[in-house]
């Protein structure tokens, strides 16, 4: 997640939907960091691994996370292979990477020789219905606060160099290969203007 304003991932509704006892999480894009300490300790998250590419956010987030539980990494090679996770969180972020480098990141994490296929999900979070400027226009009709944030963001000249990719059924249509896909609601802020996808690993 590269800009957002603080949310909340509905652990409840993930952990009912796969069913899974213990989550080891993987959180690609983690930005700022959305887990609190009430559900970083809770008993079924066994660990939560932060990846950003953002060495500046990297610094905050090792500030913000003393917990155990909580692993904080800047290269993403350094755990494919050598940790094992079952539930990778991709959170308002694909809108920012573009397609090719979607497919290639999802690819290098399916690879993982640690991961056991029949329990293997992949969320992806907060993924816009709508090209940037059209969902700004109506983001005041659902979710005021979020407007005058992303309003603040436009302000910012690395946000505007930052390019904003919006996925049709077909884009994403190469998933179906190696995955079980589930389009659900979406499990941050905006239930209208975004919606997630699940992916589980065919076994």
């Amino acid at each position: 997640m590269i800009f957002d304003i603080q949310t909340k991932i509905d652990l409840k509704f993930i952990k009912n939907f796969t069913k899974l006892n213990k989550l080891k999480i993987l959180d690609l894009g983690c930005g700022i960091g959305v887990w609190n300490k009430k559900d970083i300790e809770k008993k079924f998250i066994q660990k939560i691994i932060l990846y950003d590419n953002n060495k500046k956010l990297i610094k905050k987030l090792k500030k913000k996370y003393k917990e155990k539980k909580v692993k904080i990494i800047f290269d993403l090679n350094k755990i494919i292979n050598k940790e094992n996770f079952n539930l990778v969180i991709i959170s308002s972020v694909i809108q920012y990477i573009g397609k090719e480098k979607l497919k290639k990141l999802i690819d290098k994490i399916t690879k993982n020789i640690n991961i056991k296929k029949e329990n293997f999900y992949i969320f992806i979070l907060d993924i816009p219905r709508f090209p940037r400027m059209i969902e700004f226009f109506l983001l005041p009709l659902f979710d005021f606060k979020r407007f005058l944030f992303v309003s603040s963001l436009f302000l910012n000249k690395d946000y505007k160099k930052i390019n904003y990719h919006i996925y049709n059924n077909n884009d994403l249509s190469y998933l179906e290969k190696k995955f079980l896909v589930t389009r659900i609601k979406n499990l941050l802020r905006l239930k209208i203007l975004r919606y997630s996808l699940v992916l589980k690993l065919k076994i």
